[in-house]
């Protein structure tokens, strides 16, 4: 092995551990038991990671809520969670994979006519996804969704209210077509 290919090894190896410490002492996660893959932006600290978690590459932690993410977690490329503390939160069971560029939001912003956008009120619900769910690639989930464990989120699918256990769900808005074998 070349000098430059060792140096670049070593170079890396100590970016990893530089964003994990970082990264861990943003959110106060008591372990370091889990995997960056790569530059993440985590804006909201109000963040528990369980065991053995992996985060790729352009995630996205924002809102000022709590954001739990399970054991076993894989969140992917490019994904935004979310999480408003007016009522809110994001709760992510074991096991769970959420594919690459899904967003996950917990609220809605007020629409009325009568006020401006930016002077209204949030409409806040929390987002419950359970264990051993699978949510294909850019798939949204909005405030208040429940998916429940076993279920599977079809790619660019748009959930909004409930998916029962071991369900697949696919389209806009999300429906349910059938059940895991």
């Amino acid at each position: 092995m070349n000098i430059i290919m060792l140096f670049d090894r070593v170079k890396n190896k100590i970016k990893r551990s530089y964003r994990s410490y970082i990264f861990r002492k943003t959110v106060n996660c008591p372990h370091k038991n889990f995997k960056l893959v790569g530059d993440i932006t985590v804006i909201n600290r109000n963040i528990q990671v369980g065991q053995n978690v992996c985060i790729y590459p352009g995630c996205m932690f924002f809102g000022d809520g709590p954001i739990v993410l399970g054991d076993n977690v894989d969140i992917g490329q490019n994904t935004v969670i979310y999480a408003s503390a007016e009522g809110g939160g994001v709760t992510v069971g074991d096991h769970t994979i959420i594919a690459a560029q899904c967003y996950l939001i917990d609220m809605d912003h007020g629409t009325a006519a009568k006020d401006m956008i930016q002077n209204q009120s949030n409409s806040v619900s929390p987002i419950s996804i359970g264990k051993d769910c699978w949510l294909g690639a850019n798939c949204t989930v909005l405030k208040g969704s429940q998916i429940d464990d076993g279920a599977i989120i079809g790619a660019k699918a748009l959930v909004k209210g409930k998916i029962t256990e071991n369900a697949i769900a696919v389209g806009i808005p999300a429906k349910e077509i059938k059940k895991r074998p």
